[in-house]
């Protein structure tokens, strides 16, 4: 679209200006036009003949009024869903990468996890097709639904909603990912990612989201409050990955057998990270807007704007309060400004605020992100002093923010919350997110518990030590994330012929030479006894000469 856009349109461009409004009303008809029949059928806009070069002004000229008449005849729901589901795409699918861009060490275990990333919207699109979407949405009892199952009587614009609550399945699971990362089966990973998106999330779902639930529908005036999952995604997947992680083990390397020390296993691309952080961001307001489920009802707007607005300030707030606790050294650490902690914290800001972001005030979202971004600092800590290895922190963010969330909601629930009245309502809207919370932390950690147990049994869990070690993008996949010639710069590569005065031949660096039966350049070895040590706590395991001192560290 946009190589279009430029081919008709820039050509008259004078400083940098489109020469007129007209040619930007053109290029937004050719572009979102064909978008809008995606989404809505062609009977939303009215039949205009949309081609690259002709005058389509009167599309943008075309009144508020008609196009809310229309989509109001079409019903928008799905159309909201539709697209805030696409946005919940990139949070879930990309949550995986940007981690794993981050946090996997030496580029050996990259590509493993980003066709796991991709994967898992496969293995989630079968299991919540077949058996999911039933068991949460489904006609049935309080506990679970019986119905709807392969999306039988499932037609029309319910198929936007099996669309977006696909997506929060998929989500649950790529948290559990993060916990289990650099020493999991990939089998292992086929088979979690199935029970949960089939059986484990829905039936939460069910509970909470579904007019039958019995946490939805509480005693009749009150019900557990979980706007956009708190509990009912992030709470489960961070429960679940904690059990995970819990019996799968610590990687190779985290915790010296001896002293039991922490070595700490650095990634490989924090400006990556820095991205991956920003599009996680930026999904959650699609994930937070999107679950008001519709557009055209009276105040949808007015809500939707404040659920932006609050799920940005928490995790502004997040993020800025782990910024200064890590810089102040809270339980020991380096006083630096750390870019991973504050993206750690912003996230676990936004997922408080998912429980209640459509009733807070900002002020309110403040106080909520705080706290959440605290609390994930205190997990972070609490986790690795149990010996428990989460490369990717996702149980302090999605189990801290979620339960946080969970209590938060009736808290500040605007006019209506703890803080604003002690009333008899307010104090039930917390009884029953503490009932949720209690369920969703029970139900997950034991079918979790289970499901892992049973992997770990018959050594289909982790992969063998050898494997572990060498990483499993080459020997499960055959393919690294960052093949060796790609990278190899010219004047490394190129086989030189002539000798100097010595016959060693030119333009190498000091520590290389060329091997005489490939012509290929290969490390001069140095004959240096030494071992692989950590030179600090911000470095990975480093080869140090023994002649060195400890003044050379």
């Amino acid at each position: 679209m946009l190589t279009m856009y430029k081919r008709h349109n820039l050509k008259k461009k004078r400083g940098g200006v489109l020469e007129s409004n007209k040619q930007m009303r053109n290029f937004l008809s050719f572009t979102t036009g064909p978008l809008l029949w995606l989404r809505s059928g062609s009977d939303i806009l009215p039949d205009f003949n949309l081609t690259a070069n002709g005058d389509h002004s009167d599309f943008m000229n075309m009144s508020f009024q008609s196009l809310h008449s229309n989509f109001s005849q079409t019903n928008a729901t799905p159309n909201q869903q539709l697209v805030d589901a696409v946005n919940c795409c990139f949070h879930s699918n990309l949550s995986t990468l940007s981690s794993t861009i981050n946090y996997l060490k030496d580029n050996v275990d990259t590509m493993f996890l980003v066709i796991f990333g991709d994967i898992i919207l496969f293995i989630a699109g079968i299991a919540y097709w077949t058996i999911g979407y039933g068991f949460a949405f489904g006609e049935g009892s309080s506990f679970i639904g019986f119905s709807n199952f392969a999306s039988y009587d499932v037609e029309g614009t319910r198929l936007s909603h099996w669309f977006f609550q696909f997506v929060f399945a998929a989500t649950a699971a790529t948290i559990v990912s993060g916990s289990v990362a650099e020493r999991c089966n990939f089998s292992a990973y086929l088979i979690y990612s199935f029970i949960i998106t089939g059986f484990i999330y829905p039936v939460v779902a069910h509970w909470t989201w579904s007019t039958e639930g019995w946490l939805a529908a509480g005693n009749g005036s009150n019900g557990m409050k979980d706007f956009a999952g708190s509990g009912t995604v992030h709470l489960l997947g961070g429960t679940s990955a904690f059990i995970g992680a819990a019996l799968l083990g610590p990687r190779i390397g985290k915790f010296d057998s001896i002293t039991g020390s922490v070595n700490d296993i650095r990634g490989h691309s924090v400006p990556l990270t820095a991205l991956g952080g920003f599009i996680l961001l930026f999904g959650f307001l699609a994930f937070n807007g999107g679950s008001q489920g519709h557009i055209t009802h009276q105040e949808d707007a007015d809500v939707i704007a404040r659920v932006v607005a609050n799920t940005i300030i928490g995790g502004s707030f997040g993020g800025i309060i782990n910024l200064t606790t890590y810089k102040l050294g809270a339980f020991g650490k380096p006083r630096q400004w750390s870019l991973l902690f504050s993206l750690n914290g912003a996230l676990a800001g936004m997922v408080s605020t998912c429980a209640g972001c459509d009733e807070f005030y900002p002020w309110g979202a403040a106080v909520v992100g705080t706290v959440g971004g605290l609390l994930f600092f205190c997990i972070h800590v609490v986790i690795i002093g149990m010996k428990i290895d989460d490369p990717l922190d996702a149980v302090a963010v999605h189990f801290g923010g979620g339960l946080w969330g969970l209590i938060a909601a009736p808290l500040f629930r605007r006019h209506k919350g703890i803080v604003f009245e002690s009333s008899t309502d307010a104090l039930m809207g917390l009884a029953w997110n503490i009932a949720g919370m209690v369920a969703i932390i029970g139900w997950s950690a034991l079918l979790s518990f289970i499901m892992f147990g049973l992997l770990k049994k018959f050594h289909m869990f982790r992969v063998d030590s050898e494997t572990e070690i060498k990483g499993l993008d080459i020997i499960k996949h055959g393919e690294p994330a960052y093949p060796g010639p790609s990278w190899e710069e010219e004047q490394y590569s190129q086989r030189y012929h002539l000798p100097n005065t010595d016959g060693a031949k030119v333009n190498l660096p000091p520590n290389m030479s060329f091997n005489g039966e490939s012509g290929r350049m290969v490390k001069t070895p140095t004959g240096i006894n030494g071992r692989f040590r950590l030179i600090s706590e911000s470095t990975n395991l480093a080869f140090i000469p023994d002649t060195y001192s400890a003044t050379h560290l």
